[in-house]
């Protein structure tokens, strides 16, 4: 009773009971939106990141949704082939099923997002981004960076829904990191909320933690490469808090 309940509340909440409605989700990010594990060896099996669990946990709740963007990686091979020269696939694939839509870049930073992100929109048409940038060139000027980028998104569909994610940290404790989440939590979100601006926010970092207390206690056996890039098991974790995050969504335009 308790998760038909549930199912009722998440597709009333979305908006989406009309059957030819298909909510365009736009995954926007670096390499970690990509889906990236221990590359270039890729001995940590790759399994389309947090993309996966989240198609998921979207179909389970009979969403009727497409994954958008055309970013290739990484089975284009830009940094190492995750399938082993065609020996190895995902388990779950999300190509075969034309749910490989994203616009993840490995080693992308906020300004490389930038120069593109209205070209994308105008090409992906998302109702809703999942943005999670920031870790490359991590720098004092990356909470004005990404308010900027929030800024052209707006100015290229000023009703998208845009999720925000508090950003997965590397091996070890960055204050500058820290500080941009807090940023987006603290300061962005009621900015462009009070602009009347469909936004929100999702914290990623946690997952990572030893102890939710203690910003520095930094799980490394949850990096797939021991610097920055999750397992799949932390992926799922991600993936299910965006699913909250998307669940929590009270109107799509």
């Amino acid at each position: 009773m308790k998760q038909t309940i549930y199912v009722f509340i998440l597709l009333m909440s979305l908006n989406v009971m009309a059957n030819d409605k298909v909510l365009r989700i736009m995954p926007l990010g670096d390499s970690i939106t990509a889906g990236y594990t221990d590359n270039s060896a890729w001995k940590h099996p790759f399994e389309y990141g947090y993309r996966a669990p989240l198609y998921k946990l979207l179909s389970e709740a009979k969403i009727n949704f497409k994954f958008v963007g055309g970013s290739a990686e990484p089975m284009n091979k830009k940094f190492g082939d995750p399938t082993h020269g065609g020996a190895i696939f995902p388990k779950f694939d999300l190509k075969a099923m034309g749910q490989d839509g994203h616009r993840g870049y490995g080693g992308w930073s906020i300004p490389k997002i930038q120069k593109n992100i209205a070209q994308w929109m105008v090409e992906d048409k998302p109702d809703i981004i999942l943005l999670l940038i920031g870790v490359n060139g991590i720098n004092s000027k990356s909470p004005q960076q990404l308010d900027s980028l929030v800024k052209t998104i707006y100015q290229t569909d000023e009703s998208v829904q845009l999720i925000v994610a508090q950003i997965t940290p590397y091996s070890s404790y960055k204050k500058l990191l820290f500080d941009y989440n807090t940023f987006i939590r603290e300061k962005l979100i009621s900015k462009y909320k009070e602009q009347g601006r469909a936004i929100s926010t999702v914290d990623l970092y946690h997952h990572f933690l030893v102890d939710s207390k203690n910003p520095q206690s930094i799980d490394k056996k949850r990096l797939s490469n021991g610097i920055n890039h999750p397992t799949n098991k932390l992926y799922e974790k991600m993936a299910e808090t965006w699913f909250e995050g998307i669940k929590s969504i009270s109107k799509i335009q």
